[in-house]
This record gives structure tokens, sequence and C-alpha cells, in this order.
């Protein structure tokens, strides 16, 4: 019952009200413009397409009534990929060309032993992704910034790629709840520290679930399957594929739900706290609908799909403690001077 009182305190004593504004009508605009000029330039233009949409989903956030704001542009982002092409692409592909033009009988050996070389890439990618994009964002006059940190973060999604491959994905919460606090341990704005505790003990009984879910559904529905391949029975093989999608995205919602309600609610930042709470049915009804969306516009949907996202995080997110930003200072990390190419190169994100 104390506790129960406590928490009430602190929650009612300073609530922070964060609101996501964007709508289709104001958006639609944005995305015309985006594809018209991806026709004309034959792509070129999908990084200022790219900055574009985050200025928007930014500018259409709002913290206490004060909005975020995206300063990157597109010739950084194209610079980035410009980068990354002629150091890493060009030579890989040259390289792989070369082996595979001269000793083909080796060629696939290498393949596979360069894979945990992009394991480690992407890794860096995704971390060096956040680098950018923090110290392109301010609040209130204050930048964002992510600390140096991808080497590691590449050794870690090496690390638990292989515990993965060990343990046949069972220890994919304790995997990624690391991966999740060791990118918030080291993201700040200003002088403000960003800290997160997401624990993977109360996500290994879900997950178990989860998994032995997917096996049954696999098992079930693949057997199905076999027999109709083996019958050419078409009717049966496509619905027994849109079984398995359709089974196989509620079962693993469910553990993305309390995944998602795990990682954000473990976050805080200088005295203020997260919480995330969403409920299993929303989220699952919500991911169908985004999926239709992107099924019946051919993928051009997905701007709207993300400012659904924008929205429903907002929507879900609590923000409760004092926090003084007078006496928080401007950050020392400017970031890079260019974009996240490598996460052009992999497209993730």
């Amino acid at each position: 019952m104390s506790e129960n009182l406590i928490n009430t305190s602190q929650t009612t004593e300073e609530i922070h009200k964060i609101e996501y504004s964007g709508s289709v009508s104001e958006l639609m605009p944005v995305v015309l413009k985006n594809l018209f000029f991806m026709i004309i330039t034959l792509g070129i233009y999908r990084f200022w397409a790219k900055t574009n949409l985050r200025k928007y989903y930014w500018n259409k956030t709002k913290l206490d009534n004060e909005i975020f704001i995206y300063t990157g542009t597109g010739g950084e982002l194209f610079l980035g990929a410009v980068i990354v092409f002629f150091i890493f692409i060009l030579p890989i592909t040259f390289i792989l060309g070369y082996i595979t033009a001269t000793m083909p009988e080796i060629a696939p050996f290498i393949t596979f032993i360069l894979y945990p070389l992009f394991i480690f890439l992407i890794g860096i990618a995704i971390y060096r992704a956040q680098v950018y994009r923090m110290s392109r964002t301010y609040y209130r006059g204050i930048r964002g910034a992510q600390t140096p940190g991808s080497m590691g973060y590449g050794w870690l999604a090496i690390k638990y790629f292989v515990l993965y491959f060990l343990t046949l994905g069972l220890i994919t919460p304790y995997a990624l709840c690391k991966l999740w606090n060791y990118i918030m341990d080291n993201k700040r704005f200003g002088s403000g520290v960003f800290k997160a505790d997401a624990k993977a003990k109360p996500l290994f009984k879900i997950w178990l679930m989860t998994y032995v879910a997917m096996i049954v559904v696999i098992g079930g529905i693949g057997s199905l399957l076999i027999d109709a391949f083996v019958s050419q029975n078409i009717p049966i093989i496509i619905t027994g594929y849109i079984l398995i999608f359709v089974t196989m995205s509620i079962v693993l919602a469910w553990f993305q739900t309390h995944l998602y309600n795990t990682l954000i609610s473990s976050v805080t930042f200088e005295g203020v706290k997260l919480n995330f709470e969403m409920d299993v049915m929303k989220y699952i009804l919500f991911s169908l609908k985004n999926t239709l969306i992107l099924i019946f516009t051919i993928g051009l949907g997905a701007p709207f799909v993300m400012q659904r996202w924008v929205k429903l995080f907002c929507e879900e997110l609590s923000i409760y403690g004092k926090i003084d930003f007078n006496g928080i200072s401007q950050s020392p990390e400017t970031g890079p001077e260019f974009g996240e190419g490598l996460v052009e190169a992999f497209d993730i994100g």
C-alpha cells in the first residue's frame, strides 16, 4: 500500500506531455514531393527524401509543447553513402568478383568467412546511425549525442550472434536487453545522461512460450505444405504461406509488445523516468493495419506507416519526474560531418 502511494505521488508530481500532431493531409505533400524527385533523379533523391521526412516527424513531435528539431541534410547522407561505396562496397565487390572468377572452388567458403564481418559492420552501422541522428536532434536549443562506441557495439553484435546460433535463438531476450542498454547508456542530451537497465529475466518465460508456439506453427503448417508441394496443390500452398505469415506475426507481436514495454520502461534521464505500456491486442491490430497499408500501396505508404508508429509511441509513452533544463549545458559532441553511409549500404533503416 505504501509503495502504491509513493509511486502515485511521484507520478503526479510532474508529468511531461509528449504528443505527435502530424496528419495524413499534412504529410501527403512531403511524400508526393519526395516521390516526384525520386522518379526524375532515378532514386538519387532518396537521401533528401529521408531528410524531409525526418524533419517533418521531428517537428511534429512535442514534449511539454516544445518541438524537436532535426538539422541533418540530404547532402550529409549522400556524402556518407559515397564514402562507404568507395571504401567498402567497391573493394569488397571487386575482391569477391576476382575470387569468383579465378578461384570458383573456394568462393562459397570466402562468403561464409565474410559473414561475421558483415555482422560486425551491421552493428557498427546501427550504432553510427544513432551517432549521426542524435547529433542532428535539438530540443530547447540543446543538442543530443551518442558517444563513441560503435566498435564495441559491433563486437557485441558478433558475440550475441554466436550465442544466438549456439542456443538456437533461446538467448534472444538477453541479447536484445544487453544491446539496448549499451546504446542507451551511451546516449546523451546536452550534459544530461541517459541510463537503461532492461532486465531479460521477465521476458524469458514469454520468449519460451513464443519459441514453442513458432515451432508448433511451422511444424503443423509445414507438414501441410509438404503434402501440397507433392500434389502440386497451388491453392493449399498459397493458403499455407498466408497462415504461417499471419500466425507467426501474431505470435511474435505478443513477444514484441512485452519487449517494447520492458526496454523503453527501463530508461531514465536525469531524474526523469520513462514508462511504456502497450496492450498486446492493440499492437497486433495496429501491426495488421500497417501491413495492409503497405500491401495495398505497394510500399508507397511506408511514410504514413512510420507516422502511425511515431504517434502510437507518443500515445503509449508516459514521462514523469522533475528535471531542470537550465542545469543542462550544451553537448560537446558535435557528431560526424557526414551521414549514415553503412546503414544505406545494408539498407537497414
